[in-house]
């Protein structure tokens, strides 16, 4: 899934929604680019539980179609 997060400025920002990925599925794949503001992310967990991981790590992700 790719999800953009315009609020992800610098790459504390990436550490920080890597780790709320993380804390949902230790096992996702994450790959993070702030140019563009996009976090992709493999995993079998659903795009609604990273939405909602990251909103409360304090950003505001939106899913890219």
């Amino acid at each position: 899934m790719e999800l953009e997060v315009k609020d992800m400025t610098c790459g504390h920002c990436a550490g920080v929604i890597t780790k709320a990925v993380k804390d949902i599925d230790a096992q996702a794949k994450v790959d993070i680019d702030v140019a563009t503001r996009t976090v992709r992310i493999e995993s079998a967990h659903g795009a609604a539980d990273f939405l909602s991981a990251i909103e409360e790590a304090g950003y505001t992700p939106a899913a890219r179609t």
